[in-house]
């Protein structure tokens, strides 16, 4: 059940973006705070939201958002990394993984600039455990860990502000029909600059019975190459420096297997994002309201399609658990 305080929160958090902007089934907000370098594991929860029972093989479909700005101690002109996380576990227990039964976390985060201003970050996905039980999903936001290059022994050094953040389950339980969802593969897609463009992270999805519309999500981690390579770019390779940036085009697809009257391919409008050095990671958040006749179109495949746009630097698309697809009925 609803209730006032989680509803009026979440109307005051919510940003306005594509699409609708929904009232919460349940919403945990996290407290302002400047943040120090992490000390490790998982990363600092920052908010709890308890989602109570959930049965095994429902979903919920979950939103994070924290605004976040530069807080460097000692004033450098420099980037921080920050880390941005959903993980969900049995109440008191320990992170579930993503297997091909269970949704378990979604990795994310960006660096800042010095002096850049507040930056708003987003995660969502859908939270699916294997096994029916009392479970409850953290937001957890901190600062990487030795960014600094050169700089070791120094903890606290390198500062974040946290001015606000929340993590909400958008309306309850779904499915378990009706839903599909995948993180793709443990594997990176490398795209060159001039390459062809390609097809990631693709799910099948079958509406219900009756269905005139869908919600398809494609969320991308997208990862700039510079210098000697490694994090997911080739390594034995000389890339331009930092200065040099990557473009990133992508968009949404959907696309029936029915070639029935009303069955026809659909697609967001084409975005390009710059990362770069600096800007060395960004998440690519892709959504759309597929629309179909009562009488279905079979089974969808969803996927993002992605591609250089001019860039001076080829970039990655990252895999399992950073960038994710998925499909459900509407709000």
């Amino acid at each position: 059940m609803r209730t006032l305080l989680a509803i009026l929160s979440a109307l005051f958090l919510m940003p306005v973006l594509a699409g609708t902007a929904h009232a919460y089934d349940k919403i945990a907000e996290a407290a302002p705070v400047t943040m120090v370098e992490s000390p490790g594991g998982e990363g600092e929860v920052r908010a709890r939201l308890v989602l109570g029972t959930v049965t095994a093989g429902t979903s919920h479909n979950l939103r994070s958002e924290i605004q976040v700005g530069d807080g460097r101690v000692d004033g450098a002109v420099s980037a921080i990394a920050i880390g941005h996380k959903i993980t969900c576990q049995p109440v008191g227990g320990t992170t579930l993984p993503n297997t091909a039964t269970q949704h378990g976390q979604i990795w994310s985060g960006q660096n800042l600039l010095h002096g850049g201003g507040r930056v708003t970050l987003v995660v969502r996905m859908l939270f699916k455990p294997a096994t029916t039980g009392n479970y409850e999903c953290l937001l957890r936001a901190y600062v990487l860990n030795g960014y600094a290059a050169g700089q070791p022994g120094q903890p606290g050094r390198e500062t974040a502000r946290l001015y606000s953040g929340f993590i909400g389950d958008i309306d309850g339980a779904i499915g378990p029909e009706g839903v599909a969802q995948t993180f793709g593969s443990s594997q990176n897609t490398f795209l060159g600059m001039d390459a062809p463009g390609k097809q990631v992270n693709p799910v099948d999805y079958t509406p219900l019975p009756g269905a005139t519309s869908f919600l398809a999500t494609t969320d991308l981690f997208a990862t700039s190459c510079y210098g000697d390579g490694g994090n997911a770019c080739p390594d034995g390779t000389t890339y331009p420096g930092k200065a040099n940036t990557a473009m990133v085009r992508f968009r949404t697809v959907a696309t029936p297997s029915s070639t029935a009257p009303g069955c026809v391919a659909q697609a967001t409008s084409s975005e390009t994002a710059a990362v770069s050095g600096n800007l060395h990671h960004l998440r690519l958040l892709g959504q759309l309201t597929v629309t179909q006749p009562a009488s279905g179109c079979g089974t969808w495949r969803i996927n993002a399609f992605v591609q250089d746009n001019g860039g001076t630097l080829p970039f990655v698309i990252h895999g399992n658990p950073y960038s994710v697809t998925y499909a459900r009925p509407p709000v």
